[in-house]
């Protein structure tokens, strides 16, 4: 099994006091000593976040690595051995026990799992840039939520639009430009799958075929 320990030991940042974007951190004890001007109270805010977007990255490394050691030894949950990558046969004393730890559902713990393992080995390059504070959670997921299904060449080129339209947008905004990205490459995989319905012969009349509604049109 693959060690994904370091990736959750390292921080974004290992300079004390300074934060993973090199704002310094307030003087004084907590808050109190105030700041100097506007600019630098709203890059200590803007470290906090991307401490917890640093955080997020650890939580999924670590995740995808208690994932992987359950799989390893299914005779120890009762469960049925699965390949290493695979999410479908999560030990349900596994799946119970962290749905309890975090607080959440136990439909939430396993979308959980599977957003981790999609990071670790699917989408590094994300997880990295969510380790190092330059997108959020929310950005991670747009970009996990509109790249799946698409075909290796797709998901990877859709991946390097969306990462670097995610260091200046919201995830809302990022969201819209994936929209627009993911339906036009989908449209050349649409062409080669099968139609519906007649075709058009040699006498010219017109094809009908299915649209992605399951719709005829003409």
């Amino acid at each position: 099994m693959r060690s994904n320990k370091v990736l959750v030991t390292r921080g974004p940042a290992n300079v004390p006091d300074q934060s993973p974007r090199g704002a310094a951190a307030p003087r004084g004890s907590g808050f109190a000593g105030g700041f100097a001007n506007l600019t630098e109270a709203v890059d200590a805010v803007a470290a906090v976040d991307s401490l917890l977007a640093s955080l997020a990255a650890s939580r999924a490394v670590l995740m995808e690595t208690v994932r992987e050691w359950a799989a390893d030894q299914p005779e120890r949950f009762g469960a049925p051995e699965v390949e290493a990558d695979d999410v479908a046969g999560l030990a349900p004393e596994l799946v119970e026990q962290l749905a309890k730890a975090l607080r959440m559902p136990e439909g939430s713990a396993v979308a959980l799992i599977e957003e981790s393992r999609a990071l670790v080995h699917e989408h590094p390059r994300t997880l990295a840039a969510l380790r190092g504070g330059h997108i959020t959670h929310a950005h991670a997921q747009t970009i996990l939520g509109y790249t799946d299904g698409l075909r290796r060449a797709n998901r990877v080129a859709l991946e390097t639009r969306l990462l670097k339209h995610a260091r200046t947008t919201t995830p809302g905004e990022l969201s819209l430009v994936a929209r627009t990205e993911r339906e036009r490459r989908l449209r050349p995989e649409r062409s080669t799958e099968p139609r519906i319905g007649p075709r058009k012969g040699r006498s010219g009349r017109q094809r009908i075929s299915a649209s992605p509604t399951g719709r005829p049109t003409r």
